[in-house]
């Protein structure tokens, strides 16, 4: 049995890593209230110890970010409908959501909060996109969206005002 796939969208470039272990499935379409709890839950854990304020969930970012996600996985593809937004795809069932969106939390090992667009240890920014976006400063809301096709699982988070704008520092 393969391995299950998990892909972060940069830029419109994909990153792939191979992982082994298996979760819990995520949902097949849509993001009920409780995972929207959850979900936010993570991304401001990731703000507080910065004192960043909280993130608030946004309804209508979600049916954005829905709409989306349901797009790329008919696509079986990512790419960004904009500024302001995580993508993550994986193995459908394979990762549960909170397991998506930690994978852009684990950026932060690499990001330094320079000023725009030098903000990663590694000389490029986009590896730390993801976490950046999560802990930017002047964003207030998310909203996410998550589909399945083509054997994946996609989630999207919309963020506004979107983050990782040039000349500024995340927070």
């Amino acid at each position: 049995m393969a391995a299950p796939t998990f892909r972060t969208a940069r830029l419109g470039l994909a990153a792939t890593l191979l992982l082994a272990a298996f979760a819990p499935p995520a949902a097949a379409a849509g993001i009920d209230d409780r995972s929207a709890r959850e979900l936010l839950a993570l991304h401001n854990q990731y703000r507080a110890p910065l004192g960043v304020p909280p993130l608030r969930w946004s309804a209508e970012l979600a049916e954005k970010a829905q709409r989306w996600a349901e797009h790329l996985a008919t696509l079986g593809r990512m790419e960004h409908s904009g500024p302001g937004e995580n993508l993550a795809m994986g193995s459908a069932g394979a990762f549960g959501l909170t397991q998506l969106a930690e994978l852009w939390g684990n950026e932060r090992r690499n990001f330094t909060n320079g000023v725009f667009p030098a903000i990663s240890t590694t000389g490029n920014w986009a590896d730390v996109g993801h976490y950046s976006q999560i802990i930017w400063r002047g964003t207030s809301a998310v909203g996410c969206g998550v589909a399945r096709g083509r054997g994946q699982d996609v989630l999207v988070c919309n963020y506004s005002p979107p983050g990782n704008v040039m000349g500024q520092r995340a927070y």
